[in-house]
This record gives C-alpha cells, sequence and structure tokens, in this order.
C-alpha cells in the first residue's frame, strides 16, 4: 500500500505516458526496482517500497537517478521458444534538490550503452528504445 504522497508523485510521474506497464528503478548507490502496471483506477505495484523511497528521496533532497521503462505493444523480436518481446522505450530523471530533471534521448544512451566500471561503450540492447523524459510537475507531490 502506497501513502497519499507516494500516490501523489507516482501519478506525476506516469503522467500522459502512453503505455501500461513499466518498470521503475531507482539509484541511489544500488539499484532497486519494482514493475507498475496501470488499470482503470489506479496500480499495481510489485514492491511499493521502492516508490516510498523515491518519494523520500525527493523529500528530503537527496540524489539519485530513476530510469522509467516502458513496455510498448510492438514485438521487438521472437524468441526461439515462441515467446515475443516487446519494445521497450527507457526514460529518465536525475533526482537532486527535491526535484526531477528530465534527460533527453543522447543521455539516456550514453547512460546505458556505457559500462559503469570500465567507462568502455557496451551496445544497445536488443528492442530498446532511448526517449527524452517529460518534464515531471512537483508542485502537487511538495505541497503540505
Amino acid at each position: 500500500m502506497l501513502t497519499s504522497h507516494a500516490r501523489i508523485l507516482l501519478s506525476a510521474l506516469l503522467r500522459d505516458l502512453p503505455d501500461r506497464h513499466h518498470i521503475l528503478t531507482l539509484h541511489t548507490g544500488h539499484p532497486v526496482s519494482t514493475s507498475v502496471v496501470l488499470h482503470t483506477g489506479g496500480w499495481d505495484i510489485e514492491h511499493p517500497p521502492v516508490v516510498e523511497r523515491l518519494s523520500t528521496v525527493l523529500s528530503t533532497g537527496r540524489s539519485g537517478a530513476v530510469v522509467l521503462r516502458s513496455f510498448t505493444t510492438r514485438i521487438s523480436h521472437t524468441l526461439t521458444d515462441g515467446t515475443e518481446v516487446p519494445v521497450k522505450v527507457v526514460r529518465g530523471w536525475r533526482a537532486a534538490d527535491h526535484t526531477l530533471t528530465p534527460l533527453d534521448e543522447a543521455e539516456m544512451f550514453d547512460a546505458h550503452c556505457t559500462d559503469a566500471a570500465s567507462g568502455e561503450p557496451v551496445p544497445p540492447e536488443r528492442g530498446v528504445e532511448f526517449a527524452p523524459a517529460p518534464a515531471v510537475d512537483l508542485s502537487a507531490f511538495h505541497t503540505p
């Protein structure tokens, strides 16, 4: 169960995105992720503490990164067992100073196609598209 504060945040983050199934990952030293599936009247959230943690990061002004992988209805490829793999759209934000700063397509590509340990380039994941993140209006989130 999400607090009302975390619900406001999740609503602001997912507002106007076209897809219904997302993987939300928060990086604050080590990554934590949760699946978020939108449906009429709300969401199904696999691990609500991930959203609560993001809420705490933004409330306290700490820094981190947010990555949202959205699964589209388009098929990227089919595995040998017949499983269809959807195209995933990846967007991201920097969290700092009580706000989310959107990353553009090139910044997301660089973040996902660079080995964190070596700094060397790695090939993009099959079926992934990088997209600019939309601005997120957090005014309702920051209203007491």
